[in-house]
């Protein structure tokens, strides 16, 4: 974790959003890799399934609440950036508006497929 810390500090991100943005990673990769249910357990999967319908409903808020702000930036951004400096900026925006980076990035690649500069 420090190592990665470190890495987002010398790329200019303060210390306390990248150890935020790291430890989110890393919760999230844990639970990528969580036992599955046995069968026994399925009776207590379909109750909780309501509350993963309401999860993905979230995200999907949280990933459309993300692609209006890059829109909305885009829209201000001078049209002589590099792709790449364009992707830091927006990515660091909205870490600093708290998303997870992977929403971050799914929310700018996607923007930027549309063509940057915007028309």
């Amino acid at each position: 974790m420090a190592r990665l810390v470190g890495m987002l500090a010398r790329r200019g991100y303060p210390q306390s959003i990248a150890y935020a943005v790291v430890k989110d990673e890393i919760a999230a990769t844990a639970q990528t890799f969580a036992p599955q249910p046995n069968r026994a357990e399925k009776a207590d999967v379909a109750e909780d399934s309501a509350d993963a319908d309401m999860v993905a409903a979230d995200s999907d808020d949280e990933a459309e609440r993300a692609a209006e702000l890059v829109r909305r930036k885009l829209r201000t951004m001078p049209r002589n950036l590099s792709e790449d400096k364009v992707v830091n900026r927006l990515v660091g925006m909205l870490a600093r508006q708290g998303f997870r980076q992977s929403t971050a990035y799914a929310a700018v690649r996607a923007e930027l497929a549309h063509g940057y500069p915007p028309d």
